[in-house]
């Protein structure tokens, strides 16, 4: 029963879920042209920056549809994304193609019901058959699968270089918040470096800085969430001194409070001191003196990373304080920014300085990293690997065309409608690649036919083995990209109605 604080949408029944699946055409026509290696970018122009980017999840963040069932498309996009990094498009395309092929078994009123138990069976049979397709790991392959990841984005063209950069930061170190990306505006995208150890660009510096150690070997780290420098008094704060002794008692007591602060941390033996709060003038000239080397502002992730790597916890009363260590401190110029090093032989981190003529570029290649890192980060805890280049999708969509061929029952229509969606992929693939996409489909149909499940689309031949190629992805994006298109589309199939609050009328 409607409320009648509510207003239901005229479009209800059948009308309603042909709506959902037109919406859902838009955004996936919307998204095809950034499939694959020579998928196209979008830029999203604001009033204060502008962003260029090909990454589903991000664009669908920026482009705001109207159309309520497409916040379930977007959704599955977005967790695409935080979850496993790569095929956030591939998700959106696969799902939405699902509907369409379906709409024509929708207007001939064929059983929802048996669509949406028909679409749970090939799911489960989607997800054994991942199993089958399973490449033998070796450790190579996390080369390939970042390259791969890569491969569709701004980097394409310096997969190698990157792939590399992302494994060799990845690999060693026992927990990721260690590796880091910094954005270093100037410079060549070639002249990107991976560097052993913690880095972060120097931040605001006060008097006295120029006298502290800029390099110290061995030195004890302080991580500090205390501010150390005089504060003025609040808006109409009265103060009542009624002699020159009580006004050298009251500034005595403000010298005292922050000396003692100061001398607790010298005390500690600490010749790096990092805080996220402001360490003013005179704190910075007082370390000075004692060869300490101070910082102040340091940003939150900046110095949880210190934290973790030297030891170091952060702590807000310099009474308890505990101090960590490294094996270095240094810093150093990049480009025309300096920063900061901590490197260690017992703890293991990395951090990546990109470098690119402006910030808009920078941003889209640490994206593009992100991807890249979170794929070769679920290689390395499952080390399950499959070939790409839709070749996946393709022999999915053999198989569910031969269960649908044995399929004794009416159900083997919805067969026939998935397998053909399946084969949206690797179609948008070749397209985008500038190749007749039609004749690629065939020729791969063929193959897969024959279980040569390794063939895929290749812009120069056509189609190709994705293995000799070295096109490779985590099992694991398949597996999710399966999962989220069928859960979506089931939700989906499963509406008749929208209704819309009071609020959202208003």
């Amino acid at each position: 029963m409607i409320q009648a604080e509510q207003i239901t949408d005229t479009r209800e029944g059948k009308p309603q879920l042909l709506s959902n699946i037109d919406a859902w055409k838009e955004v996936a026509e919307y998204l095809a042209s950034t499939l694959g290696p020579y998928g196209s970018d979008k830029m999203f122009v604001s009033k204060d920056n502008i962003l260029i980017t090909n990454d589903g999840a991000t664009i669908l963040k920026r482009k705001n549809f109207e159309h309520p069932s497409v916040r379930i498309l977007a959704s599955i996009s977005f967790n695409q994304d935080k979850t496993i990094g790569d095929g956030t498009t591939s998700v959106v395309l696969l799902a939405s193609e699902f509907l369409q092929k379906l709409k024509s078994l929708i207007k001939d009123d064929f059983p929802i019901k048996e669509i949406i138990d028909t679409l749970h069976n090939i799911k489960e049979m989607c997800l054994n058959k991942l199993n089958d397709l399973k490449l033998e790991y070796n450790e190579n392959f996390l080369y390939k699968v970042a390259e791969t990841a890569l491969n569709s984005k701004i980097l394409k063209y310096h997969k190698e270089h990157f792939g590399k950069m992302v494994v060799n930061g990845i690999k060693e170190i026992e927990d990721l918040s260690l590796l880091g990306i910094k954005k270093v505006p100037g410079g060549n995208i070639k002249e990107s470096e991976l560097v052993e150890g913690i880095a972060f660009e120097k931040c605001f510096t006060y008097a006295g800085y120029e006298q502290q150690p800029k390099k110290l070997i061995n030195p004890k780290i302080a991580c500090l969430n205390i501010e150390l420098e005089w504060k003025a008094e609040k808006e109409n704060a009265e103060l009542k001194i009624n002699s020159v002794e009580e006004y050298d008692h009251f500034v005595n007591a403000e010298w005292k409070l922050i000396n003692d602060k100061l001398d607790e941390i010298i005390s500690s033996g600490a010749k790096v001191v990092l805080s996220k709060l402001p360490i003013g003038d005179y704190a910075t000239q007082y370390f000075a003196k004692h060869g300490i080397f101070c910082s102040g502002r340091v940003d939150d992730l900046d110095l949880k990373r210190v934290s973790v790597f030297a030891n170091a916890p952060i702590t807000s009363n310099s009474s308890y304080l505990t101090v960590g260590e490294c094996d270095l401190f240094e810093e150093i110029q990049v480009g025309k920014t300096r920063f900061n090093f901590l490197k260690s032989s017992s703890k293991k981190a990395t951090t990546i300085i990109l470098r690119g003529p402006c910030n808009t570029v920078l941003d889209e290649l640490e994206r593009s990293l992100n991807d890249s890192i979170m794929v070769v980060k679920n290689v390395l805890k499952n080390k399950e690997v499959l070939c790409g280049g839709g070749s996946v999708e393709m022999q999915l969509s053999s198989m569910i065309r031969k269960a649908g061929n044995d399929c004794r029952s009416k159900a083997f229509l919805v067969y026939t409608c998935i397998a053909q969606a399946f084969e949206i992929i690797p179609f948008i693939l070749a397209q985008n690649f500038g190749i007749d996409a039609i004749a690629t489909i065939q020729l791969l149909r063929k193959k897969h036919h024959f279980d040569e499940y390794t063939f895929g689309v290749d812009n120069e031949k056509m189609i190709s083995d994705m293995r000799s190629k070295c096109v490779f992805e985590p099992v694991e994006v398949k597996r999710n990209i399966i999962r989220a298109a069928f859960s979506a589309v089931i939700a989906i199939l499963e509406v008749d109605m929208t209704i819309l609050t009071r609020n959202q009328v208003e």
